[in-house]
């Protein structure tokens, strides 16, 4: 990957950042009745220890403040100021809002300052660490020569509503808290593990389509940021331990499948998207005898519930046949080619649970990948004409 160029996606994620540092640190926003001077202020500041919770909290929630930071820094004043100037900044981030904290229902403390400082320091650390590895993912020339591909924001459009589909926007203090539980009690699913990482290696890709070449880091950035952000805020679990390893992974997964020069990310990609499709709805290959339960008419199974429909069940799918159709267009299939064979590849499988023990076929999954098709092809036409006109 190139080196950014201006950009105004940077100062927006540290904005972000900063919106959620605040809330933490306020929240609930009940005033004490405390009104020193500035000053006196710092007077109401102890050392007391905090709890392992909130010890590791505080180094959490500054670690992104960090991270963008020193990335944003890094291209005006180098890799060693950079590194000092953002920890300077987390510094004076965190005492500030501790002395606010002493005009609130809140415990301000020298400790969480330190813990937040410190935050900072690790966050830069991985910023720093982030810039050097993404410069090892060697994209073809003419992966971004024509950013802007409209299939390719459907797709990145549909995993963020997708993963913010639970958002619950009830905000308390406890649910801020359990964003760490899975760092705290690790529980780990190598099957989810590789499941996340597959998912987000998608949309990962599909965000380096559609992005122009020197906007592509941050863009990046911006998805995996916006969607971490929404989640700690508003879904709860925000995370679980297997997703959270997917992403510390999803870096050196997105190296490994560009340094394989001799075959595209979009095959690799594909291939296991298509393995994991089949492990879901057609393993294990129990065959029995044959039974006639298809439903021909597509939702029946809604409509007989009462269109009670799982909405994240439903965007899965969305989202799943959106990539398969996306990736073989990537792999030089003509997108209307691409249609065509995911539509009958789903269909395929829906006859073969004719029999399978224990399964029904139902024409709901291929007629769902026609419609996401057909407004594929709709916007691939649009982006068509936008570029004639412009030409």
């Amino acid at each position: 990957m190139t080196r950014s160029g201006n950009s105004s996606l940077m100062p927006w994620l540290i904005t972000g950042v900063i919106a959620v540092i605040v809330f933490g640190s306020l929240y609930p926003f009940s005033l004490s009745g405390r009104n020193p001077g500035l000053l006196s202020a710092f007077g109401y500041l102890t050392w007391a220890r905090a709890s392992r919770t909130d010890q590791t909290l505080n180094i959490l929630m500054y670690a992104p403040f960090g991270f963008c930071s020193v990335l944003w820094l890094k291209r005006t004043f180098g890799t060693t100021w950079s590194l000092l100037l953002s920890s300077m900044m987390g510094m004076l981030l965190s005492l500030s809002l501790e002395i606010t904290q002493v005009y609130f229902e809140r415990v301000p403390s020298y400790r969480d300052v330190m813990m937040n400082t410190a935050g900072t320091l690790l966050g830069a650390i991985f910023g720093l660490s982030w810039s050097s590895l993404t410069k090892l993912i060697a994209l073809p020339d003419n992966v971004r020569s024509q950013p802007g591909d409209r299939n390719a924001l459907l797709l990145v459009l549909l995993w963020i509503v997708w993963r913010m589909i639970d958002a619950s926007f009830h905000v308390n203090l406890a649910h801020f808290k359990m964003v760490i539980y899975p760092v705290l009690h690790i529980e780990i699913s190598w099957l989810l593990v590789l499941r996340y990482l597959l998912l987000w290696m998608i949309a990962s890709l599909a965000v380096l389509s559609f992005a122009s070449r020197p906007r592509g880091n941050e863009a990046l950035l911006f998805m995996i940021g916006l969607i971490i952000v929404g989640r700690v805020l508003f879904v709860s679990p925000a995370f679980d331990s297997s997703e959270l390893l997917a992403l510390l992974l999803l870096l050196p997964a997105l190296i490994a499948i560009h340094a394989l020069r001799w075959v595209p990310a979009s095959i690799i990609v594909l291939c296991a998207l298509f393995s994991l499709y089949i492990y879901d709805h057609v393993l294990p290959m129990s065959i029995g005898a044959f039974h006639a339960s298809f439903d021909v008419i597509p939702f029946v199974s809604w409509i007989r519930n009462g269109f009670a429909v799982d909405t994240n069940a439903l965007l899965h799918m969305l989202f799943v046949f959106t990539a398969m159709i996306w990736l073989l267009k990537e792999c030089a299939l003509s997108l209307r080619a691409s249609v065509v064979l995911v539509v009958l590849i789903l269909l395929g499988i829906e006859i073969l649970h004719l029999w399978q023990v224990g399964r029904t076929g139902s024409i709901t999954r291929p007629v769902l990948a026609l419609l996401m098709g057909w407004l594929m092809l709709l916007l691939a036409k649009h982006h068509r004409s936008a570029v004639s006109k412009n030409a």
